[in-house]
Formats: structure tokens, sequence, C-alpha cells
């Protein structure tokens, strides 16, 4: 009783919070009786022990919120997922589009219905995403460690005690990380919960970084051993991100974070704008090949084809691409409309959207320039894969260049009903494969099914 009560005390220590989100580093032996207190929490001679760490909420705007109380549990089920579960779901934070966006498509859903959900991020991100998913689950649910726009490593040290913390007290069946960093520090925290289902959810067929791309892919396989379960937001991640994984028994499900919605506006006159009118959407960033489009604007108009694009989001290149297009004499040609929640319903009377994307995961753009009915080229790369069908609701690229877009955008400017019927079979294959039904059957699968 009395190592109890020390274990309990130590732990006490280290789970000592700030408002601002720090914590109080505590000493190698602290670290050693926490840890060892964490492990026993999931024994089930310890399950009606008290709990060791305090449940006090914290005031509304602290960078650390809602932890919320422990509550009486009943015995886990041995061999298959209970059906009803406690989920908690663990990503960076907050930026608008990709992953982040993704989990509030689910949510909106119902994909988690009938089950309780708790979401944990490193820090708040951009924009007001963060805000939505809270009204959607509830500001109770949703727990931040930092209200910054960006995670630091004192925010990632933070998080792993809170992690910790909400694991020791919540005690879920299931904890999902989504994206890398999420990924690296869950996998790490759920070392010390044995009894804790892990779920991986891979979003991009390849690790990159720009600080750190050849040290992800190596740590992650290392620590993929605590990994049991494998979600891939398409086919062809699942396949290709196996190589990060280090064998063993695992679930795997497809689980998209995109539904189709009837609803939504969608391109219905096909003839064609003077100057052409090109769109393309997604994170301003360097795999995406935004610069080649530019070119390829260029590329047109020397070619006596008067064209312009407009751009849909937000990042890191962002003034790299708008010094691009001055460099090519074209700035009054390319328009930046940063990041906009539902881009494909303005961009309906666009002749053509493009994706030359080096690598993707489900890409999500191409998918709501298909619902919107827009005639599509891209890149054949990720859930392009599965859902794409050259010469019927696209055209494929097999690499992603300014000169073969540049061919392909000729080809179906010239030829109307070629185009008309790409945008309405793209925009039928989406509402058939991705609608609000096909999701929920998704989820019972992934969800309701044994281990």
């Amino acid at each position: 009783m009395i190592a109890w009560l020390k274990a309990k005390r130590n732990a006490e220590r280290a789970c000592s919070f700030a408002r601002c989100g720090t914590i109080h580093c505590p000493g190698a032996s602290t670290f050693t009786s926490f840890f060892a207190s964490c492990r026993r929490a999931w024994s089930p001679r310890c399950a009606a022990q008290p709990s060791c760490c305090s449940t006090a909420p914290f005031a509304k705007g602290a960078a650390l919120t809602n932890i919320g109380a422990l509550s009486a549990r009943g015995t886990r089920q041995s061999g298959t997922l209970p059906y009803h579960m406690r989920i908690l779901y663990f990503i960076n934070g907050f930026d608008p589009g990709g992953a982040e966006h993704g989990l509030l498509t689910l949510l909106q859903a119902g994909f988690f219905s009938g089950h309780e959900l708790k979401i944990l991020a490193c820090c708040r991100g951009r924009g007001a995403l963060a805000d939505e998913i809270a009204a959607k689950i509830g500001e109770h649910n949703l727990i931040l460690t930092s209200q910054s726009e960006e995670p630091s490593l004192r925010t990632f040290v933070s998080t792993f005690f809170v992690m910790l913390r909400l694991i020791r007290e919540w005690r879920p069946d299931m904890v999902v990380l989504s994206l890398k960093q999420a990924n690296l520090l869950g996998r790490l925290v759920a070392m010390f919960a044995p009894r804790l289902r892990c779920v991986s959810f891979e979003h991009i067929a390849r690790y990159r970084s720009r600080r750190a791309e050849g040290v992800y892919g190596p740590v992650l396989k290392a620590l993929s051993w605590r990994v049991d379960e494998i979600w891939a937001d398409c086919e062809n991640t699942l396949r290709e991100t196996q190589a990060y994984f280090l064998p063993r028994r695992r679930r795997s499900h497809v689980v998209p974070l995109f539904r189709a919605d009837g609803a939504s506006s969608h391109k219905r006159d096909y003839a064609l704008h003077t100057p052409l009118r090109l769109a393309a959407a997604g994170r301003l960033m360097a795999r995406k090949n935004f610069d080649r489009l530019i070119e390829a604007i260029r590329m047109l108009q020397d070619r006596g084809v008067s064209a312009s694009l407009d751009l849909y989001g937000d990042g890191p290149e962002r003034q790299a691409l708008s010094r691009k297009a001055d460099e090519l004499g074209i700035r009054d040609r390319v328009h930046f409309h940063g990041y906009v929640a539902r881009w494909f319903e303005l961009a309906c009377d666009r002749d053509m959207f493009i994706n030359l994307s080096d690598t993707e995961g489900f890409c999500i753009v191409v998918a709501e320039a298909m619902l919107a009915g827009l005639p599509i080229i891209a890149t054949d790369v990720g859930g392009i894969r599965d859902y794409g069908k050259h010469g019927e609701n696209m055209l494929k690229l097999t690499v992603p260049s300014a000169e073969m877009a540049v061919t392909q955008v000729l080809v179906l400017a010239g030829d109307e009903t070629h185009r008309k019927e790409i945008g309405i079979q793209a925009r039928h294959d989406m509402l058939e494969a991705y609608s609000q039904d096909a999701l929920r059957v998704r989820a019972t699968a992934v969800l309701g099914g044994g281990m």
C-alpha cells in the first residue's frame, strides 16, 4: 500500500500541467514510477483503484482543456471489438484541408456514431477548423495542449503527458493516430498502455517532410510493432505504406476522408470560356507541383491559347509561386484565392481541373472536382489510381510534367462532347462510391467487426 501511494504521488507530480500547456519536468525516478503506474492502470486487478491524476477541468481558453472525468468501465471484451467503444483520436493540429478537414467530414457523416469520441491535438492550427470540430463533438471532447498555430518541441513533450494522463483517466478502448508526428508520439505513449488498441491512420503513400524526410520512415517502422490496426484513406495508400510496418498480424481498413453530397453545386455548361479557365486546388507545397502548372499556362500562351489559372489553397510555397508567375510574365493570369472550404462549388464554371502532384493519399481535391462535374486532368498517383478511369471520368498523366498537361488540355479543349461525358461520369462515380450510406456501411465494417 505504501509503495502504491508513493507511485501515486510521483504520478501526480508528473501530471502537474500549467495553464500555458507546459509541464513540471520530473526526475528519472518520477518517470519510472509514473510509467509503472500507467501500466498498472490497465491491469484488471487495479481497475477499481483510484485515479492517480486530478481531473479538475481547466478554465475556458486555457491551452489545455477538457480532459474530462473518469467514469465507470465495464469489462473489456476479449477477441472482438466492443459494440460501444471509447475512441481517442490524436492528430497534430487543425490546419484547413487534407487529413484535418477529412476528420470533420467523418464527423459530419456520423462515422463514429454509437461510440464515445475524444479528439486530442498538439495545437489549434490555423483557421476555424478546430472550432467547427468542437461544435460538432462538444467542447468538452476536444483537447488542445496549445492554442498556437504550429506545434513545438515543448508542445510535443506536454502532449506526451497529456495523452498518458488521458489514457489513465478515461481508459479508451482504441486510439487512432493521424499524421506522422501524432503517430510517432502516440506509438511511444501506447507502449505504456499494452491493452489499448493502437490504430495508425495513413494518409499518404510516402513519408515526406521538409525538416526530417529521412527520419520518419525508419523511426515509425521501428515503433510499428505497437500498431494493432492500420487505416488508410485509399487502397493505394494501404498497399504502399506496408513498407513502413514491421510484419505482424493486423487488421486493415480503407477509410476515405470524403463524402459525396448530392445536393452540392456542379457544372452544367461545358462550353469553353475565352480565355480558357483552368483550376487547381490543394496545399501550396512542393510535391503538388503548382509551379509546373504555372509553366503550363505560359506554354499555352506561347502556342496562342489564352488561358488563366485559379489556385485554391494556401501553404509554404505561396510566395514562391507568385514570383514564378511574375518571372514568366503571366501574373495577371494566375489568381490566388487562398483556402476556400467548398472551393469546388465556386469553380463549377471553370473549364478544367488539373492536378500535377507527384504523390498523394486519397487526394480529396480531385474527388471534389469530380463531384463538381469538372473535366479532370491528373497524375496517376495515390487514390486517383483507385477511382480514376482514364478516358472515362478523367484524363491521366503518367508523369507530372507541364508539357503533358498542355497536350491533354488541348485534347479536351477540342472536344466538347468528350469534356461533358467525362464531367458527368466523374460526378456519377463519386456519388455512387462515396455516398452517406456507403460511408455508414464502411464505418460498421471498421468499428463493428472482430479483431
